[in-house]
């Protein structure tokens, strides 16, 4: 193997299995509020700036594209996450009408011992056994537990649902293969973020994790920007 292939392997192991997420480039808003990602025309002209990890994160703090940046579809809209509101998201629904929403279909199915309920009509699940993939750790009751969108929905609405009609957000936002039971403290750490900004803290874990989130992202034709593609595609060649 070339000196080249073991410096890019090398890379491409510390970015999935040292970091606790893949860090993206730094996005520059210029002085005259213009964010600028790596593959703009003039990135390196601009020698101050304030630094941001993404190009939404730089948008939302006030800044715009380079006229022309959009076209060359780099990024699939402007400020998308200033069209996201989680009410358009509806769940935990009950879509079945058997008492049991979302959650607790999550959590029946993916308990690892019979689950208990608070009453006898069995709507609300309280106790079981549910291994974390996220952590490792196990968990036998279900207030120390958040479900996790793999996808999450601001991600989605900013990849590319943003203007899905409101039955599409709500089969999103309650589609099984979307979701995980975890520690609630970890799923509140990983927030809005994608894999390039966030992954499980279990190392052994992460390649699953980023399969099952590209399987969603292309199961609802969402898309990564450009910057983001260039960083998957380094963590998927280790993966694979």
């Amino acid at each position: 193997m070339s000196k080249t292939a073991v410096s890019s392997t090398f890379f491409a192991v510390t970015l999935l299995f040292t970091l606790p997420a893949c860090q993206a480039e730094t996005v520059k808003m210029s002085k005259s509020g213009i964010c600028h990602a790596p593959d703009s025309a003039h990135y390196q002209r601009t020698t101050s700036f304030t630094a941001y990890t993404d190009l939404p994160s730089c948008l939302d703090a006030g800044g715009r594209l380079p006229k022309g940046y959009e076209q060359a579809g780099t990024i699939s809209n402007t400020k998308a996450s200033g069209l996201y509101n989680r009410d358009d998201w509806a769940h935990w629904l009950d879509e079945d009408n058997d008492c049991q929403d979302t959650r607790a279909e999550v959590l029946i199915a993916q308990s690892q011992a019979q689950v208990s309920f608070n009453d006898q009509k069995q709507c609300r699940v309280t106790a079981g056994a549910w291994a974390d993939p996220y952590s490792g750790k196990l968990f036998t009751n279900d207030d120390d537990l958040d479900i996790d969108h793999i996808v999450p929905l601001k991600f989605a609405s900013e990849h590319g649902g943003a203007h899905w009609s409101r039955n599409e957000k709500a089969r999103f936002a309650n589609d099984l293969e979307n979701l995980l039971a975890v520690d609630d403290s970890l799923n509140r750490s990983k927030g809005a973020k994608g894999p390039t900004e966030w992954m499980p803290p279990k190392h052994e874990y992460r390649c699953e994790y980023l399969a099952r989130f590209n399987a969603v992202m292309n199961k609802y034709r969402l898309s990564y920007t450009a910057q983001e593609q260039r960083v998957l595609n380094k963590m998927r060649s280790v993966c694979s």
